[in-house]
C-alpha cells in the first residue's frame, strides 16, 4: 500500500487532470472512453510498484 500512497503524494494532481480529461471525454464524445478508467489504474498500479519501495519512497535509479 505504501507504493500506492508515495505515487499518489508525488503526483495526484496529474493523475485527477487525466481522469478528467477522460471523464469529460465520456461526457461530450463517446462511452468508449470508458475502457480508458481500468488502463489508467493499471498505468498507475504499474508505476507504484516499479517506482517506489515498500516504504513508499521513490527507489535510486
Amino acid at each position: 500500500m505504501n507504493p500506492i500512497v508515495g505515487l499518489w503524494k508525488d503526483t495526484w494532481y496529474v493523475w485527477l487532470l487525466i481522469g478528467g480529461v477522460l471523464a469529460a471525454g465520456v461526457y461530450w464524445v463517446t462511452a468508449m472512453f470508458l475502457v480508458g478508467f481500468p488502463a489508467l489504474l493499471a498505468y498507475f498500479l504499474y508505476f507504484a510498484f516499479i517506482r517506489y519501495d515498500q516504504h513508499g519512497n521513490k527507489k535510486s535509479a
